[in-house]
């Protein structure tokens, strides 16, 4: 019996009339698990915030049908979708940081979820679901800010919110981007129990199409805005109608990894490097207490190597990248191609070109309020002085190209954009500069595998026609392990743990890095 439908579904941008969705039509029936896979910018998170009313009226139109419970969601009211949200359908977001609000607490958030849909639950209760996904010192996450947890910690609390009120349907989309392999496993094993323990329905949404396998009864591919293939899992993989989909199931990344760099020029050396945050309540107190973010990071990337930082949420991956990038307060040393260090960034900012950073979340990084031609020339025109209109725009047409994207999006704005495609934007807006270094905090985590695939290719043979440096912060060990030359190993704010690709998979001497990779299933 089916609990949710879509009936002729589809989606259109207001402004261009572009449209977004054509005519979807599917089912979810009670105590299912639906994967909805396909390539960025096909529909997937679109048709998620259309069951719960969530998209933009004023961006984007929408027609059909979609039936809860006999209604048509279309065409509720505000008052009666909020009384679905959360109880009858809930949805975990992909972008976290914006869903969550950066002036308050998250206990202050947790419990206006409750109060606001008259849920009393104790805070054992509370506490019992936070610990549920993983998190842990639970007294210091509840009276912490959005801002002051790692992009993993905030997808957790995230899932906790989502879950803690028993809904019927969880739709999750790309719940485990953000999370380390060694909690994707226990995060997706977790719904998977709730939703037979409850007898619950589950939409999840991925890039990974094997991850989809493994969790999902039934498999819907879709592409362009349209449902090419919707079929039980086991007959999607051994069968495939498709060709788009025979490709996704199908598809082995090659190694890109070349030479080593042993004797290459020092690109970017850090010495010594800490950084440490004044907790919470401390300020005022005599005696101020610390949390160490980073401790005593000695690293090195050498001109044309790629160079994998790994390890769990929290461990410090994310402060090592914005330290190295002068956005941070730290102490040691840290110097960049050669000379550069922090007293010169400071005198003279056009330095900045030399290094540059594609962040975890790139709709966070990306103003709003401008277009993406906009974002593009923003740096050409600051850090390479160049101000000629026609010569800025034929390269942003070039790069968006490299990228996989197509010109006449340069006049749109980034929330008319899927989360891959935001993501290209942003590699798009950093390889601009054609920087010495470039930083990857997560550069594929939003892209499906074809798209990712496509990009590692593209800052492969960037990296080989410029002979640059990239530093990749990454969960995937997989791709790590295909085309990074080195791999420092993150635990507990302190590198545990560095060598080789091929010395860290073959033979890790930490148990927490074997640990890593039998969670990677490497």
């Amino acid at each position: 019996m089916s609990i949710l439908e879509y009936k002729d579904f589809n989606v259109a941008l207001k402004r261009t009339n572009d449209n977004l969705i054509n005519n979807l039509s599917f089912k979810l029936d009670k105590g299912e698990s639906l994967g909805i896979v396909g390539e960025s910018g096909s529909g997937k998170s679109l048709t998620a915030l259309s069951a719960l009313g969530l998209l933009n009226r004023n961006i984007f139109s929408t027609s059909g049908k979609i039936i809860y419970k006999k209604n048509n969601i279309l065409s509720l009211s505000e008052d009666t979708l909020s009384n679905i949200r959360g109880n009858d359908i809930s949805m975990i977001f992909q972008e976290p940081m914006l869903s969550l609000n950066p002036v308050r607490t998250l206990e202050s958030q947790i419990n206006e979820c409750l109060q606001l849909a008259n849920y009393k639950l104790t805070a054992h209760d509370v506490n019992q679901s936070l610990k549920s996904v993983g998190l842990n010192n639970i007294d210091n996450v509840l009276s912490s800010y959005p801002h002051m947890l790692s992009g993993g910690q905030r997808q957790r609390f995230m899932i906790a919110m989502s879950i803690i009120r028993k809904p019927k349907i969880i739709i999750a989309d790309e719940p485990t981007t953000a999370l380390d392999v060694t909690l994707q496993k226990q995060i997706l094993d977790m719904l998977l129990s709730l939703k037979d323990n409850m007898d619950m329905s589950l939409i999840l949404i991925s890039h990974d199409i094997n991850l989809i396998k493994k969790y999902c009864e039934r498999i819907l591919v879709m592409k362009e805005g349209e449902a090419i293939e919707d079929n039980n899992s086991d007959t999607i993989f051994t069968n495939p109608n498709h060709s788009y989909t025979r490709e996704l199931v199908n598809l082995k990344t090659l190694s890109y990894r070349d030479k080593d760099h042993k004797n290459g020029e020092i690109v970017l050396e850090t010495k010594a490097l800490s950084c440490k945050y004044l907790v919470k309540d401390s300020f005022f107190k005599k005696k101020k207490i610390y949390f160490k973010a980073l401790d005593n990071i000695n690293l090195n990337i050498r001109q044309g190597e790629s160079v994998g930082i790994v390890g769990e949420s929290g461990s410090g991956k994310t402060t090592l990248a914005m330290s190295i990038m002068h956005l941070l307060s730290y102490e040691g040393n840290i110097t960049i191609c050669d000379n550069i260090d922090e007293s010169k960034i400071k005198s003279n900012r056009k330095l900045r070109k030399n290094f540059q950073i594609v962040f975890q979340d790139p709709f966070s990084s990306l103003s709003p309020r401008l277009t993406i031609f906009q974002i593009l020339a923003e740096g050409v025109k600051s850090l390479l002085n160049i101000t000629e209109d026609e010569k800025i725009y034929k390269m942003c047409k070039s790069i968006l190209n490299d990228v996989g994207l197509e010109e006449n999006m340069l006049s749109r704005y980034p929330q008319e954009f899927s989360g891959g495609q935001r993501q290209r934007i942003a590699i798009a807006r950093a390889l601009i500069l054609k920087p010495k270094l470039l930083i990857l905090d997560e550069p594929t985590s939003a892209l499906d595998v074809l798209v990712q695939d496509s990009i590692i290719k593209l800052l492969m043979k960037i990296q080989n026609k410029y002979n640059l440096s990239y530093c990749f912060i990454s969960h995937d060990l997989r791709l790590i392990k295909k085309i990074c030359h080195r791999v420092y190993v993150m635990k507990d704010s302190k590198v545990i743990e560095e060598g080789s690709t091929r010395e860290i998979f073959s033979q890790p001497t930490e148990k927490y890095t074997r640990d890593l990779l039998e969670s990677s299933f490497i």
